[in-house]
């Protein structure tokens, strides 16, 4: 991510510094004049945590759900809220929902994190619970930020937006431009990581996550059932794509990803261009 105007069609590459700056400044060309303080002081909580200096709480220790993912994901968040400012269409957003928005990305995998005494295995055995955890965590760390309840509220469900199968017509959003959000959040958290330039190498991560997770729940439990290997996992990613993701953003995240191409300026999407590169590098990978 070289630059940070919201023209760039350059996708993020994890790096804490260029993520917070790049937000910052799609913040100040949307809602110029307004403070920047909350982005910064959330991000910097959230980034303590991962680097396991909050308290009461353990650095991260996954292989795939760590800070890189998370700033993938909240880049990605807020090229889709520009799209939409950009795309006139309702519901409008205020500065407002543009800040809790980015606390819902940054808070979504934080359940992952192990507290303090908890010296067994990694994050990754909280897979199937880190969503509830992470919503856990949001109430922990945002009042002293600042934020109501009612807001932590919207941020709790933002967050529960990310869940695996998550059915967004049972969460009990408070009208259209709080499901919007939800849907944004839930959307960005997967584009985030399957355009991510190096998706293809960090997978086998993400096999090894799930092997730790399936010790710790019953087998096919809530549908979590790992593949056999990290290789099975690259050849059913194609699949994922085109059965769960897809069906996922379109339906349940009601088509929110389509706004980015009018956050690039030459109307492509290239988050869903950026996927299809990593599939197609997959299979060549696969050959070999």
């Amino acid at each position: 991510m070289a630059k940070t105007k919201d023209e760039d069609t350059a996708l993020p590459n994890g790096a804490p510094t260029e993520t917070l700056s790049f937000i910052t400044a799609l913040f100040l060309t949307r809602f110029p004049g307004c403070g920047t303080a909350f982005l910064h002081e959330v991000f910097n909580q959230v980034r303590s945590a991962f680097d396991g200096t909050y308290p009461g709480y353990q650095g991260c220790d996954t292989a795939y759900h760590n800070l890189a993912h998370t700033c993938q994901a909240a880049v990605a968040l807020v090229c889709i809220l520009d799209g939409q400012y950009k795309s006139d269409q309702s519901p409008a957003l205020a500065s407002r929902d543009y800040e809790l928005s980015f606390a819902s990305i940054l808070l979504h995998d934080i359940g992952f994190l192990k507290e303090v005494g908890d010296n067994l295995g990694t994050g990754a055995k909280y897979t199937l619970n880190h969503v509830d955890r992470g919503v856990n965590f949001a109430a922990k760390l945002l009042p002293p930020l600042g934020v109501t309840r009612d807001e932590i509220r919207q941020v709790q469900l933002s967050i529960r937006s990310t869940a695996m199968n998550v059915d967004m017509s049972k969460l009990p959003f408070r009208g259209p431009r709080e499901r919007f959000i939800g849907c944004a959040v839930g959307s960005a958290d997967l584009l985030g990581q399957m355009a991510a330039l190096d998706y293809p190498e960090r997978l086998p991560g993400l096999y090894r996550e799930f092997v730790e997770a399936s010790a710790y729940v019953p087998p096919a439990k809530d549908g979590f059932a790992p593949c056999q290997s990290a290789e099975d996992l690259l050849r059913g990613t194609r699949d994922f794509y085109h059965g769960y993701a897809r069906r996922m953003f379109d339906h349940e995240w009601d088509g929110v990803y389509q706004l980015l191409r009018y956050h690039f300026p030459d109307g492509r999407n290239h988050y869903v261009e950026a996927i299809e590169a990593n599939l197609d590098r997959i299979d060549r990978l696969l050959e070999n």
